[in-house]
Order: C-alpha cells, then structure tokens, then sequence
C-alpha cells in the first residue's frame, strides 16, 4: 500500500499528504472528594487531523488511578475530516476523603488507525499524539470542636474559670486548626477579659485530635446587676477557609455574692420600711403585752380582796353613782402601786398561754 501512496494526487495548496494528528487536553483536572460536597472533574481534550484525508482517530489511555479513581471518556473512535478539529470530554471520579497529598498520572493517547484507503492502517505508518497529565486531588478542611462540659459558668466579679477543649482535624489534609471567641468584643464592653488568651492553635494531622487546651475568661469586677450571656467558641481550618465552622456555646452568669443574699434584690429604701413596720408592730405587741400583765396584776389583787370579805355590800339605786366613782379611783389607786407588785415567771408563762 506504501508503494500506491505517490500515485495519490496532492494540491500543494492542501495540508499534509501524510496520516497526522496533534491532541491537545486542558490543565490537570482537580478532583473534590469532600464527604459532602465530592463531584467528578471533567477535562476537555481536541484531536485535529493534520492531513488533508479524512482520519479514524482512536482515542486511548494509560491511568493509574487504581481502585480510588476512575477515567471515563477517553476510550472512544471519531472521524475527522482533514484538517479539522474534533473536542471529546474525559471525566475523573473518585472516593471521598482521598489525602491531598495524592496524585494519579495519566496519559491519553490519539493514533490515526484509517486514512484515504479502507481498512486499517498497519503499526508501522499509524501516527499517533499524546498528552502526559495528573489528577490532583482537591484540599479540604473539616474541624470539629469538643468541649465535654457546656453547663452554665455561675461566677462572681472577678472571678475566673477556665475552659478546656480540644479540637480534630477531620480534612484530608495537615491543617492549622484555631479555636477563636466569635463574640470577644461583645464581651469585652460587658467587662470581662481574657487573662491568657482568647485564641489557641494547633497542627494536626489528618484525623488527630489536639491535647487539653485552656481559655481563661475573668469576670467583669464591677456588676451593679446580674450578667447573663455566652461565650461562642469556634474552630475552623486554616487550609480550607470556606470550610463550615464548628461552634459551641458556653451559657455565663455573673452576680454579686452581696445582691443576691439581700431579700431578693430590695432596695435600701424598702428595707427601711420593713424595719420601720417591724419596729411599729413590735411596739403594738409589746402594749397588748403590757395590758395583759396589768390586767392579770389587777384580778389577783382583786381576788385575795374578795377573800377577805365575808360579807356582801349592797347598793342601792342612789349609791350607784359614788361607788362607780369609788371603783375608779380605787383602779387609779391600784395603777401607782403597781410597782410595787411582784410579778413572777409563772404569771409571764400564764399571759403567754392566754395569747396562745
């Protein structure tokens, strides 16, 4: 067939005589293997016929991507007229969470197998093209932040309390993880500080988890009313800083020892109406008091009279009024020796009974 190949008429004006094709593929593809996010890369390729015949142009591979990623595409057959250009799209899949670190070579091959004459070409006057790539595997971060106590921080002014946590590195990367106080200035205008830091950072590897780190927060020393808020932590990765955050929310309270012990928040004011009241019913409780012992006093005095007397005084009608005038100035007469009454314990155990 070689020997035909001169008696095949060629215009000088036309391309090459001679089977020929170039392949041309974009830049490395990038693939996502995000957990959640992963999603197959495509690459676009051309093969050009650089004869003036039409050409069958096979379309090989050689990938390495193993069992992790795959190559679909770039096993096919078109037909190109000489001179022209035909675009073929191969696409790259692969697992999710492959390290960054890895790569998968790959190398797409183009071979003239038809040309002017039915029938396949033999080896020897095949031409063939090929680009030489690799699958370069995308940079993820994913962090998660671990704080084992989240109960409420109940503290005192200037108190301080100390929360420990960790953090893990969950990318397919080595990452920087900080842990940082989204809220820090919020919490600065309520008077509280951060005595070492409010910042850590760690570098982990993929899927290690940081030793105890401590964030110090002191409370505000000044709080005329009860503080109540929360300290937001977040995480987040330096290698991916589109990557979601990992936050958690401490719950603080902040109040005076001193507030909290008085009845329940009363101010000077109504304390001093209390006392005030106070002072006033014990005056009237000491009068009842002092009523009850006088009449007592007034009743045995009046009792060991009636002993003595054997015999009854009857008035009449027109007596009625002098002896009532007697009586009170005998009662008067009884007020002045009062104190000069004995007055027992029992006689006070006695009064108490009666009030019971």
């Amino acid at each position: 067939m070689l020997f035909f190949l001169p008696l095949v008429p060629i215009s000088s004006g036309q391309g090459n005589p001679t089977p020929g094709v170039n392949i041309d593929c974009e830049s490395d593809p990038e693939l996502n293997v995000h957990p959640l996010y992963s999603e197959p890369v495509e690459l676009v390729c051309t093969i050009e016929n650089t004869s003036q015949f039409d050409e069958t142009i096979e379309i090989s591979n050689e990938f390495e991507g193993g069992t992790s990623v795959q190559i679909q595409g770039a096993s096919d057959e078109y037909t190109v007229a000489g001179g022209e250009t035909e675009e073929f799209i191969v696409t790259f899949t692969g697992d999710v969470r492959i390290p960054s670190t890895e790569s998968f070579d790959f190398e797409i091959i183009a071979t003239v197998t038809q040309w002017l004459i039915p029938g396949e070409l033999p080896e020897m006057v095949q031409s063939n093209s090929s680009v030489v790539g690799k699958v370069e595997i995308g940079t993820y971060g994913i962090v998660e932040l671990l704080i084992s106590d989240k109960s409420t921080r109940a503290m005192e002014p200037s108190d301080e309390v100390t929360i420990n946590l960790q953090f893990t590195n969950k990318g397919n990367d080595e990452d920087k993880i900080e842990v940082r106080i989204k809220n820090q200035a919020e919490l600065i205008a309520q008077g509280f500080s951060f005595p070492m830091s409010s910042f850590v950072a760690e570098d982990l590897a993929i899927d290690a988890t940081s030793p105890v780190r401590e964030i110090v927060i002191r409370a505000p020393s000044d709080v005329s009313e009860k503080i109540s808020t929360n300290i937001q932590f977040e995480a987040s990765s330096t290698n991916d800083p589109d990557a979601p955050v990992s936050a958690i929310s401490i719950p603080v309270s902040v109040e005076s020892s001193s507030s909290s012990g008085t009845l329940t928040g009363l101010s000077e004011d109504s304390q001093d109406d209390i006392i005030l009241y106070g002072a006033i019913g014990g005056g009237v409780i000491l009068f009842f008091m002092l009523v009850g012992i006088i009449t007592r006093s007034i009743k045995k005095k009046s009792k060991d009279e009636s002993d003595g007397i054997e015999q009854a005084i009857e008035l009449n009608d027109e007596d009625e009024g002098e002896s009532l005038g007697d009586d009170l100035d005998d009662l008067f007469d009884d007020l002045d020796e009062f104190d000069d009454l004995p007055v027992s314990e029992d006689e006070f155990d006695d009064l108490l009974d009666d009030f019971d």
